[in-house]
């Protein structure tokens, strides 16, 4: 049986007698012997180890009547070590080692992460406006079993990557008169980040065939980038009933690629009836990539060795442009009080689309374009709330297909890119039926809750032309509040079953694009939890 251990130690919100001050502090401790998806059906995963430990700081002041200021800031530590998939075949020889159990790897991640935000808000006068400045740090490290790694896969990649972002970021609001409210505000930030990859690889002799001869790489990549963004909107009451959002937004980025885009933005909200709610909207949409994940390769370094790719085109990451149109309405049922159901449908239009993927053992992702793509899709949902009963259901259906590789070319093989070039073809997270019904119940201080999930599969195969089988997952949780400490600071236990039914499935097979190993779904794991409010 899989099981975890959480502790999550929360602070509520406390108030000063004038309702000036408010903090919220919690951390929490997280340790399982599943701490990445399992690379295969067996209960338990091998070298599959995760320690987390989070921690979040809300503190909030009004310095009078009409301004207040905020301060937001978290922190993320977490150490994985990269499950095994035993009895793979070895396709190289190092060091002398020609027969690796592929049980005994020993591949490692450590992932941090920490923000904050310092914000000043003021409402006076039908105007609102809050300026704040914000960072984030982001840093993560994988390192490589040196010789299991060259063994299997030809290469062993010491990847690490860091990421510091400064910013500030204003936006105001003004009420002219009651039909009228313009929005505008600017943002700011630039971001220093550092990508270095350090590989042991073979080299190849004359006529390509590798040399047990073990060599090292170092490829880095460092950039300090800059994102500008300025927008200006009008929401204008045509009604009581029909509301118009309309504006403008321009984007700047100065990074890996220069480039900026002017968007027109307009969206139609219309209340007929009470409880009925109709939407409109279309966006003209501009993405920049992650940087770090936009890093270029130096595909030099590596030439006549085993991690020389059959293609040699490098083009930059792009960023992505697209048309965005959504339709939907949300009705309450008078007829069954309580219950709210809901439609919405999108279709987007891009250009260089952004996609990435898994290409190698670091659990690393690397960004490209599509040339073009297109996504659609429906979703349908339903809510029910009467007394102690909380009910829901949502059901998606959506199709989301690009072609044409239009950078960082090298990561797919010759006949794979030719492809694409050619033809559309589903991308990698595309499932084409997603669905999920559950709720919750409150009996006095107990609360019992239950969800199912059901997926029709993501895409596998030679350019993601394959489906692997769909699944469908139930999970049931019941918790207590206990007043052991004051009868306003609960101690709440928590007890949750995920896949009751010890159901097999995966969520990958290890094939299609930009997905290195398979997946399987958690197995039948009880989770227990304490929660402590001061």
């Amino acid at each position: 049986m899989a099981a975890a251990t959480a502790i999550s130690r929360p602070a509520s919100t406390t108030a000063a007698p004038s309702d000036r001050r408010s903090i919220t502090v919690s951390g929490r401790y997280f340790g399982s012997d599943v701490g990445i998806e399992n690379p295969t059906p067996a209960y338990n995963a091998i070298h599959d180890r995760t320690d987390q430990e989070k921690g979040f700081a809300y503190v909030s002041t009004a310095l009078d009547p009409t301004s207040r200021l905020t301060y937001i800031g978290g922190v993320s530590n977490g150490a994985y070590q990269i499950p095994n998939n035993p009895g793979q075949s070895p396709a190289f020889t190092a060091y002398g080692v020609s027969n690796f159990d592929s049980a005994l790897l020993n591949e490692r991640q450590q992932e941090f992460n920490q923000f904050n935000v310092v914000a000043y808000q003021k409402s006076a006068d039908g105007l609102d406006y809050q300026i704040a400045y914000f960072n984030r740090y982001s840093q993560l490290h994988f390192t490589p079993d040196p010789v299991g790694d060259l063994v299997f896969n030809g290469v062993a990649s010491d990847v690490y990557r860091q990421s510091f972002i400064n910013g500030i970021q204003e936006d105001t609001s003004y009420r002219v008169g009651f039909a009228h409210t313009l929005k505008f505000g600017v943002s700011f930030s630039a971001e220093r980040s550092l990508v270095n990859n350090g590989s042991t690889v073979l080299p190849l002799d004359d006529t390509g065939n590798p040399v047990d001869a073990p060599l090292s790489v170092f490829d880095s990549s460092a950039k300090t980038g800059y994102l500008f963004s300025t927008y200006i909107s009008d929401e204008w009451k045509i009604t009581n009933q029909l509301t118009l959002n309309a504006g403008l937004r321009f984007d700047q980025m100065w990074q890996y690629v220069d480039a900026n885009q002017l968007s027109p933005r307009i969206s139609l909200t219309w209340k007929p009836l009470e409880g009925t709610t109709f939407h409109a909207g279309y966006a003209r949409n501009f993405t920049p990539p992650e940087q770090v994940l936009a890093a270029p390769t130096n595909l030099g370094l590596v030439q006549n060795t085993t991690a020389q790719p059959p293609v040699t085109a490098n083009d930059p990451v792009l960023p992505e442009r697209s048309h965005v149109f959504d339709v939907g309405v949300t009705q309450k049922v008078y007829a069954i009080p309580g219950l709210e159901v809901g439609m919405d449908a999108y279709y987007k239009i891009a250009t260089d689309l952004l996609d990435d993927g898994q290409f190698g053992a670091a659990y690393v992702l690397t960004a490209f374009n599509y040339a073009k793509g297109t996504n659609e899709g429906v979703e349908l949902t339903a809510r029910y709330d009467h007394e102690n009963l909380h009910l829901y259901g949502n059901v998606a259906i959506a199709r989301q297909v690009a072609t044409n590789v239009v950078s960082n070319q090298y990561l797919f093989d010759p006949d794979e890119l030719a492809y694409i070039a050619n033809n559309y073809v589903n991308t990698d997270h595309a499932q084409t039926l997603t669905a999920s019904v559950g709720g919750w119940y409150q009996w006095h201080d107990t609360k019992f809750s239950a969800s199912l999930i059901y997926g029709s599969g993501l895409r596998d195969g030679f350019a993601n032309i394959g489906t692997v089988p769909p699944y469908a997952q139930v999970n049931l949780g019941v918790s207590h509040d206990f007043y052991l400490v004051a009868p306003n600071k609960p101690t709440t236990l928590r007890l949750d079953v995920v896949n009751l039914f010890d159901t097999v499935y995966q969520i990958r097979d290890g094939s299609g694009i930009g997905v290195f190993a398979p997946q399987y779904g958690p197995r039948r794991g009880v989770y227990a939890g304490i929660t402590q409010k001061f």
